[in-house]
C-alpha cells in the first residue's frame, strides 16, 4: 500500500522528534528520581507504562501517512476520541496476531500442494504431507531420542517421502519470514547429529516466501548449514544453498 501524499519527510522528521522528545524524558525522569540501577531493574515497566503515550503518538502519524484523501477527514474525526484511538491497538493486534499463524500454517499447505503437483506431473514416487500417519510416525522416530536434545527437535511443516514405502527423505520448515526464528531452524543440524544414521540421511530443508536474503548476510550465511533454502520470491540473491523455489525439484530428484 502506497504511502499517500499527505505525509512528507518533514512530517516524518517531525514524528521521530516526538518519539525521541519522550523516550527520553521518561527515561531522565526516573534517572532523576532512582539510583540508575534500579532503574535497570524495571525498564520493562517503564515500556510497558509508556505504551498508550506511545500510542497516542504513532495513530495519527499512521492515520496521516496512510489514509486515502477520501477518508481522511473521517480518520481525524476519529483520532478525537481517546478511547477508540486506546482500542485500535488492540484491534490491530488481535489482525495481526490472527493473521501471522494463518499465513503461516496456509503458506505451509500452499508449499506441499506446488510439490505434490509437481510430483504427479513428473511421474515421480514422492509425496509431501503436512499432517497424518507420515508426519505423526517421524514425530515419533524423533520423541524416541534424549530429552536433552528435544528444545533442538527439527519444526516440522513438511515430510517428503519415497513412494510407496513412506521413507522419509526430507524435513521442510515451511516459514512466510524468518524473523527471529531462523537459529531455531538452524538447530535442527546439531539435534540430527544426535541421531542413529538411519535418521540422520533425511535432509533439511527450509522453504521461505518473504525472505530475499538480499540485505541480510547474517542469515545467508547462517542458513548454509541446512540441505537446501527455497526462496518463494523471485528478487531472492541465489548463494551456495540458497535457491529460487523452483529448484528444490531437481534437489528431491537428486535424493531418490
Amino acid at each position: 500500500m502506497p504511502k499517500r501524499e499527505n505525509w512528507n519527510p518533514e512530517l516524518e522528521k517531525e514524528f521521530k522528534e516526538a518519539i525521541r522528545k519522550y523516550f527520553d524524558g521518561k527515561i531522565d525522569s526516573a534517572l532523576g528520581k532512582e539510583n540508575p540501577l534500579e532503574v535497570g531493574n524495571r525498564l520493562a515497566e517503564l515500556l510497558k507504562s509508556s505504551e498508550q503515550d506511545i500510542v497516542e503518538i504513532v495513530t495519527p502519524r499512521a492515520v496521516k501517512k496512510w489514509a486515502s484523501p477520501e477518508t481522511l477527514l473521517l480518520w481525524e474525526k476519529f483520532l478525537e476520541n481517546k478511547q477508540m484511538v486506546s482500542e485500535l491497538r488492540e484491534i490491530g493486534k488481535s489482525i495481526a496476531n490472527s493473521m501471522r499463524p494463518l499465513a503461516g500454517n496456509n503458506f505451509a499447505i500452499w508449499v506441499t500442494k506446488v510439490l505434490n503437483r509437481a510430483f504427479q506431473d513428473e511421474a515421480l514416487p514422492l509425496l509431501a504431507a503436512t499432517s497424518g500417519e507420515i508426519k505423526q510416525n517421524l514425530n515419533r522416530t524423533f520423541d524416541k531420542y534424549g530429552e536433552e536434545t528435544q528444545g533442538l527437535k527439527p519444526d516440522i511443516d513438511i515430510v517428503v517421502v519415497k513412494t510407496p514405502i513412506l521413507k522419509p527423505l526430507a524435513v521442510i520448515s515451511a516459514k512466510t519470514t524468518l524473523a527471529e526464528r531462523v537459529m531455531q531452524t538452524i538447530s535442527w543440524r546439531t539435534y540430527m547429529q544426535t541421531l542413529p544414521p538411519e535418521i540422520c540421511d533425511i535432509k533439511l530443508l527450509l522453504v521461505t516466501a518473504w525472505e530475499t536474503f538480499s540485505g541480510d548476510s547474517a542469515n545467508r550465511q547462517r542458513v548454509q548449514q541446512l540441505d537446501g533454502v527455497y526462496v518463494c520470491n523471485s528478487e531472492v540473491l541465489e548463494w551456495g544453498k540458497i535457491k529460487i523455489f523452483s529448484k528444490i525439484l531437481n534437489d528431491l530428484k537428486a535424493m531418490l
